[in-house]
């Protein structure tokens, strides 16, 4: 199974956000009420009222993960049941919900059951300068690589330093509502011994919804990957060719993507070239390569289906939409996101450590087949 972890939300009241004290308060108190301990901790960074600038950001609250791939889901529903039972008077509210580490590219099952909305946790480590031998490069770096992040990790931002020139605006269109968050270890240490001033790296969280690039490529498709069946042509074997080999004139084909540029080559170079100045680790380059060649090679093919599909007259769209068409775009939306992360900052993110979380409200149905399902 993809690994799965808990993730607790918890929320400042506003009129707290500009109180120092305040994060130090809410770590005690987890530490001293709660019975586990997180893996990692994020801060939910927020803008003060009326501010714009990027560093001007403040803690509103708390994002807590904590791994529970190997607990059984007992022991994962006791856990949820104490954090939704905690209460402070500094807390506005709170919010649990099962992050899964998605594998890249997608692998069958997970692209099959992959919804067509939610949120997803873009997440990046800093490189802290690796493989720079000048203490002033060295500290520009480090104290450039955090707001650089937030500015150019959010693929849906705009402005000065942003990455949203990047996407089309179709692909753009599937993704909003991004959040920052900046990343910090816990290593065994107890909570408010956590050093929340040094992030080791920074995520979005990000709503998705790729409904309608799923069904205008269904719609887009009749013709040309596929045609309806005949409905007086009565037989007890119908099938059904869906050859998506070509490209169509759909805005939504992944073929227009940024994993799927003229630029791929170029870019992947550029990483691989950084991660020798930076380790010269050859088992990393080969990871690197394979990875990154295996993202952007844009499968494409055909696939038929049958009556062991559930193949009927009048049905094929909503078949081809579940069984061919949403795991394959899914799959190219993801990648198209891993390469971003992958390729856009490698001097300031760390190679070989970016992750693509899925984000889920928590539920015991859900723990069960995601632990069911492998």
């Amino acid at each position: 199974m993809n690994p799965i972890s808990l993730v607790w939300d918890v929320l400042f009241v506003s009129s707290s956000y500009t109180d120092n004290n305040t994060s130090k308060i809410i770590l005690s108190s987890i530490e001293n009420d709660t019975e586990y301990k997180p893996k990692t901790i994020m801060n939910w960074n927020m803008l003060v009222k009326g501010s714009k600038v990027a560093r001007s950001g403040v803690t509103g609250g708390f994002r807590f993960i904590y791994e529970i791939t190997e607990l059984t889901v007992d022991e994962i529903l006791k856990m949820s049941e104490e954090f939704n039972s905690y209460s402070h008077d500094l807390i506005a509210n709170t919010n649990i919900s099962i992050a899964e580490k998605l594998p890249l590219p997608l692998d069958i099952k997970t692209k099959k059951r992959f919804p067509t909305i939610g949120n997803l946790m873009l997440n990046v480590k800093f490189t802290n300068g690796l493989g720079l031998n000048d203490a002033n490069k060295i500290k520009a770096a480090v104290n450039n690589q955090t707001k650089d992040t937030k500015d150019s990790l959010d693929p849906i931002r705009e402005g000065k330093g942003s990455s949203s020139g990047l996407f089309s605006d179709s692909f753009r269109s599937a993704l909003s509502n991004s959040y920052w968050f900046r990343i910090f270890p816990v290593g065994g240490k107890p909570l408010n011994d956590v050093n929340i001033r040094s992030a080791i790296g920074g995520s979005y969280d990000i709503s998705f919804d790729i409904r309608d690039a799923v069904s205008n490529l269904v719609s887009e498709s009749i013709g040309k990957w596929w045609d309806p069946l005949d409905p007086e042509e009565l037989t007890l074997e119908p099938r059904l060719l869906v050859d998506y080999s070509s490209p169509i004139n759909s805005n939504f084909d992944p073929i227009n993507f940024y994993h799927q540029n003229k630029n791929v080559s170029n870019l992947i170079d550029n990483v691989l070239k950084i991660e020798a100045e930076q380790t010269n680790d050859q088992l990393m380059i080969d990871d690197l390569t394979y990875t990154l060649e295996r993202i952007t090679r844009g499968r494409r093919g055909k696939k038929q289906l049958t009556k062991d599909n559930g193949l009927m007259p009048g049905i094929e769209q909503g078949l081809i939409e579940r069984e061919i068409i949403k795991p394959w775009f899914a799959e190219e939306f993801i990648n198209c996101l891993a390469f971003f992360l992958m390729t856009r900052k490698p001097k300031y993110w760390r190679n070989g450590s970016a992750e693509i979380e899925l984000l889920q409200p928590f539920s015991i149905d859900l723990i069960e087949s995601l632990k069911e399902g492998y």
